[in-house]
């Protein structure tokens, strides 16, 4: 940044309308999907296209996305979120005064010196609040789609194209999901046969659970089997370990398409064909988990283990407590890495997926059944969507802690 004054001031003004036009838009998205979910989660569904009430001042608006005079019937959820508009109005504009205002004091509070640096951080604060909202837009987009009536979802708001946020929020894309929408005979009608039981099991609810037990289930084991095989390639001594290894890692430099048609058939020979195992039973032996695992064992110190077997220490005990504490780090990072393939692995699941039997439909697998061969329910993906990233995020955040603290515990040096 230059050092003249008036170049400097020249510059926090045109920093300072670029943060009030980002803290506007940003406070102003903010607010209006905290209102959304404020309004559909103390509202009832609209009534029947026969019930609905006649159309008054409170329901009418003016279609923003044709800029016409056309009347728009706001649903319930629609009328609640029309009331919250001035609420909305007046914390934006409180929000981003308080922020601007806070700005301003600390740009005068600044000594003439050091505004040169101030303008620098500045400057990068607001770079890294557009790349956050760049990163997270798409996520914003997919949770305000699938509160958007159907036929809807791709509709633009001309006169604000950043604009996202329905106007006439809905449940109804969740309770499609989930089939506990009002009238769906799938759901309220009692079995009255088997096919009937099969079908109701024929839910969101049930795929999200089968794809939670199998990236799960995989996770633990590929994690606990690499971790073996990384202690004994890093700390043990055997004939041919170098070529053994050696010959592992070519194994990576295979497609993993040439093995699909031969697992295929041992799965069906084995009568697995549509259960659960199928799923992640020929994923079980990773070797890059076993190589990942393998370089970082190889940094634990071997005088620890070797303490460890004078105090009388068994295999199994140096393994489960010296081991796998200062491993913890990375075996976190394997199981994540693991469950985030198995629970978004479309295609392999998609093979050996019986469709007649619900307990075998994974979630990537069920999210494929909202689209046709021409159209896609873009709202019931989007809705699905939504509860498919929870599992993720909160695992990504639990093993972020931990993965901070066991890198301080197992930072051992010789």
């Amino acid at each position: 940044m230059t050092s003249s004054a008036p170049t400097r001031v020249l510059l926090f003004c045109l920093l300072l309308i670029g943060l009030i036009l980002i803290s506007t838009g940003l406070c102003s998205q903010m607010l209006r999907l905290g209102s959304m979910l404020l309004a559909v989660s103390t509202t009832t569904e609209a009534p029947a296209a026969a019930e609905l009430p006649p159309i008054t001042d409170q329901t009418v608006v003016k279609n923003s996305a044709t800029s016409s005079e056309i009347p728009i019937l706001l649903t319930p959820a629609g009328r609640r979120m029309e009331a919250f508009n001035p609420a909305v109005s007046f914390f934006k504009f409180l929000l981003t005064a308080a922020l601007v205002f806070w700005v301003v004091a600390r740009w005068l509070r600044t000594p003439i010196i050091l505004r040169g640096e101030f303008l620098k951080t500045m400057f990068l604060y607001e770079a890294l609040m557009v790349g956050v909202i760049v990163v997270l837009f798409p996520f914003f987009w997919m949770v305000c789609t699938s509160f958007k009536p159907s036929g809807t979802e791709l509709k633009i708001n001309i006169s604000n194209p950043f604009d996202v946020v329905p106007t006439n929020p809905t449940l109804n894309n969740f309770k499609k999901v989930l089939k506990i929408e009002p009238g769906n005979t799938a759901s309220d009608a009692k079995p009255q046969n088997k096919e009937d039981a099969e079908e109701q099991k024929k839910n969101f609810g049930t795929y999200f659970l089968n794809s939670l037990i199998v990236a799960s289930t995989a996770a633990f084991f590929v994690t606990l089997f690499a971790s073996m095989a990384g202690y004994v390639f890093a700390k043990k001594e055997l004939p041919y370990k170098s070529t053994m290894f050696g010959i592992f890692m070519a194994t990576m430099m295979i497609p993993g398409m040439m093995f699909m048609v031969p697992q295929f058939f041992m799965i069906c020979k084995m009568g697995l064909f549509g259960t659960k195992w199928a799923m992640f039973l020929p994923h079980l032996a990773s070797v890059f988990g076993v190589f990942m695992l393998k370089q970082f064992m190889e940094t634990i110190p071997s005088s620890l283990i070797e303490a460890a077997r004078i105090d009388g220490a068994s295999e199994w005990q140096i393994f489960r407590i010296v081991i796998i504490p200062l491993s913890m780090p990375i075996l976190l990072t394997l199981f994540l890495l693991t469950f985030l393939f198995h629970w978004s692995n479309f295609l392999w699941q998609l093979i050996v997926t019986d469709f007649q039997e619900p307990l075998s439909i994974t979630l990537p697998v069920a999210l494929s059944l909202f689209r046709g061969q021409y159209t896609s329910d873009l709202g019931l993906i989007m809705s699905a969507s939504c509860f498919s990233v929870v599992p993720i995020v909160i695992l990504f955040l639990i093993a972020q802690r931990y993965f901070i603290e066991g890198m301080t515990q197992g930072a051992v040096k010789e």
